[in-house]
């Protein structure tokens, strides 16, 4: 017989795991939906506005980048970047197995954070991210609407990801078309790797997910 709760009088393996906002008393189905959360919820704004809440953070991308002790590690400046100077500083040559390796390592960040800040569940609060990030104002009502409205635009996905980080009021660069993102995408380098199933991701995820190479 499975162990139960005295006060509830519920066994212990009914109990999936949750993901907890104590300041709303809210319980969430995954990291990624707790974090959505907190980024977007109004009640959470002064908090992510604050100095310490920003330097005390950390992302999958920021812990990428300080695996490497010796690192001198600015999160100011864009990912982009960042991944240059790391190259040169740890001297990996391109094709070695330490270059590859970080090189998956970096987009394994970026496909993480990229769930973080807009990924989490299909509704409302991952559409109106990314109709936040690319200036769609006012902000549709309904997930249809959102999905009509970002329908035809083309933003590059390390800006969007970057959008998200700095909580930026500007918004992000937008194409009109594939062609204009693939050539600011390879003279950025800002590059994302997609490899999400276009069946099984989400269909938020999908109008962040572009062809390039």
């Amino acid at each position: 017989m499975s162990p139960r709760c005295v006060p509830c009088n519920r066994p212990f393996d009914t109990y999936a795991p949750s993901f907890d906002c104590n300041d709303c008393d809210r319980s969430f189905d995954s990291g990624e939906a707790l974090q959505q959360h907190l980024r977007d919820s109004p009640a959470h704004q002064q908090l992510r506005d604050s100095r310490t809440y920003q330097q005390d953070t950390e992302t999958p991308l920021d812990a990428f980048f300080r695996s490497f002790q010796t690192f001198d590690y600015d999160p100011s400046l864009s990912l982009a970047t960042s991944y240059i100077k790391l190259q040169r500083h740890e001297g990996w040559r391109r094709g070695s197995p330490a270059s590859d390796d970080a090189w998956n390592r970096y987009q394994d960040a970026l496909q993480s954070e990229l769930h973080m800040w807009y990924g989490a569940e299909n509704n409302l609060t991952a559409w109106h991210a990314l109709c936040r990030a690319i200036g769609v104002e006012p902000l549709p009502k309904t997930c249809e609407q959102c999905e009509e409205a970002v329908r035809r635009t083309h933003a590059n996905t390390v800006d969007l990801i970057e959008w998200g980080r700095r909580n930026s009021e500007e918004k992000v660069q937008t194409f009109s078309d594939v062609a204009e993102l693939r050539v600011y995408t390879k003279e950025t380098g800002k590059i994302f790797r997609n490899t999400f199933d276009q069946e099984d991701s989400n269909v938020v995820l999908r109008h962040l997910l572009r062809k390039i190479f």
